[in-house]
């Protein structure tokens, strides 16, 4: 290795380390935002399966909690390993198919996104799908790229476990097979693998990973699945303000020029021929002269299309009928990245590609620092609407909660027994968290979708007769909570504010003592799925 490349690593390995430690306080800065809070609750009943989505982010923060303590800290640092972990991923597919050079320039895009920011802050079970994304494609492309047999069944073999830990994660990973079809439909020199038994074996090998999930969906109306199909189901409004705002998401996740230049980077001409191509050419030539009529791709560029592009092209068709969440799309971005790199770095000598370097890292960069701070955005003039702020979402619960033991106290002091419930997940899981018992909480389904506390809810009815303690940032559940208690006093609302961030209250919470759970209904009053 010359001294340059080893200078690149160097430089690859200094930003990784500087920007994770520049991260680990921001962990433990701002409070949890609700799905944290959820997901932290289902750690505390590890399951093979559960309503949302697969276990293995629940699993993680029970390994982190356990290790850190039941904290801000021990929730959130398996995200930050994660997306540190996806990233380096990366950094070894672009050194391995481009150079150093490539692998610096991948992770420098790639970290200073709005999109890895927040996947390294936030836990959810994002994170954890784009680390086993990001390994199972490099597992990928080292088997089908390997001449060697041995690497070959070992990295298939890998392939198949960071696939099945990614189907436990999130289902989006089970996209990762039709891209690895189209890949060795377009392939020719890679088309054999379809008649060799690697690619079934590591196929297997994921579903042998995800049957216990399987197996828990079969013992509970296969929710996850329910649950899924209700997501995609057709949602309100038109196709073009769908795909407007799935493309806006995009863009700003990624920031405009990386989102932009990574759907580029794809009808660029292909890439000189580097050392493992040169390598290819010596052993499978007449393979190579097949693959060199490939329209606009060396085998590899083609390999990170097929792993990036018809993920995004996916969600996209979803537009038609049915809202796409931003955080759905990350896997499409991986790959693509690092063809983004790739040609950089090989035309890096040139201005025009030094110079989109610098657009690429500056408009991510200040993406980033406006999303993180809010005194930045107020200073330039940008105004979020508080319901979409997503730090808005992590703020005021510590509150919540002092207000909520505060009236637990007071019952207590009367003589009276109360849970506690809300609706959906968010407050109760938020509850559980922070008070400082952590109790058992609940979620009624008073007309609310279902959720994975539907798992527990016939624990309520060891609580009949009891008096509750509810909370909602709505008053819409009184005529239903006042047909299964007896009595229901509502307090004074309580209107949180994020001075001098916001003008305007970003919630209000309201709190009703109900006296005397008279009527079970389980789940019957749920609507949706």
């Amino acid at each position: 290795m010359n001294p340059d490349d080893m200078r690149l690593n160097r430089l690859t390995l200094l930003l990784l380390g500087v920007l994770t430690l520049l991260r680990l306080p921001l962990l433990s800065l701002t409070e949890l935002v609700p799905d944290e809070a959820y997901y932290w609750d289902w750690s505390r009943r590890l399951s093979l399966g559960y309503y949302d989505q697969g276990p293995l982010i629940a699993y993680l923060i029970r390994i982190t909690t356990s290790i850190f303590g039941t904290n801000e800290f021990g929730v959130r640092i398996g995200a930050l390993l994660s997306s540190l972990g996806a990233v380096w991923a990366c950094v070894l597919l672009a050194k391995r198919i481009y150079s150093p050079l490539a692998g610096f320039l991948t992770a420098l895009f790639l970290s200073l996104t709005p999109l890895m920011t927040v996947g390294s802050l936030i836990s959810t079970y994002d994170p954890p799908l784009v680390f086993c994304w990001a390994w199972a494609i490099l597992m990928l492309h080292k088997a089908l790229f390997s001449e060697d047999l041995q690497t070959q069944n070992r990295d298939w073999m890998f392939a198949g476990v960071f696939t099945g830990l990614g189907f436990l994660s999130k289902h989006t990973m089970l996209l990762l097979a039709p891209c690895l079809l189209l890949f060795l439909l377009l392939s020719k020199p890679h088309r054999r693998w379809l008649s060799r038994p690697q690619p079934y074996l590591a196929f297997g090998l994921c579903l042998l990973l995800y049957s216990g999930a399987f197996y828990w969906n079969a013992q509970n109306h296969w929710w996850t699945f329910r649950h899924l199909l209700f997501l995609a189901g057709k949602t309100p409004g038109t196709f073009l303000k769908r795909f407007g705002d799935f493309l806006g998401s995009q863009a700003l996740l990624l920031g405009p020029v990386l989102f932009l230049g990574t759907l580029w980077a794809g009808k660029k001409n292909p890439l000189p021929t580097s050392p493992l191509h040169q390598e290819e050419e010596r052993n499978e030539s007449a393979l190579l002269l097949a693959e060199e009529k490939q329209s606009r791709a060396s085998s590899s560029q083609l390999f990170l299309v097929c792993m990036g592009l018809p993920v995004f092209l996916f969600f996209c068709v979803m537009t038609l009928k049915s809202k796409v969440q931003g955080n759905w799309g990350p896997c499409a971005w991986l790959s693509l990245t690092v063809l983004f790199a790739g040609i950089v770095s090989e035309r890096f000598s040139q201005k025009a590609y030094r110079r989109l370097t610098w657009a690429t890292v500056s408009t991510g960069l200040f993406l980033t620092l406006a999303l993180l701070s809010p005194g930045l955005r107020k200073g330039i003039g940008v105004k979020i609407p508080p319901d979409i702020d997503l730090f808005n979402t992590a703020y005021g619960w510590r509150d919540m909660a002092s207000r909520i033991q505060g009236l637990r106290d007071e019952a207590k002091q009367e003589g009276r027994t109360v849970f506690l419930a809300g609706s959906g997940y968010q407050y109760p899981a938020l509850m559980a968290f922070y008070l400082p018992d952590h109790p058992e909480t609940f979620d009624l389904f008073l007309h609310y979708r279902l959720t994975m506390y539907a798992a527990h809810v016939e624990r309520l009815k060891a609580h009949l007769g009891e008096d509750c303690l509810w909370i909602n940032d709505t008053k819409a559940e009184d005529a239903d909570l006042r047909q299964i208690f007896t009595r229901v006093e509502w307090l004074a609302p309580v209107p949180v504010w994020r001075r001098p961030y916001a003008d305007t209250p970003i919630r209000t919470l309201y709190i009703a003592k109900c006296y005397g759970y008279r009527r079970y209904t389980g789940i019957e009053w749920a609507v949706g799925g």
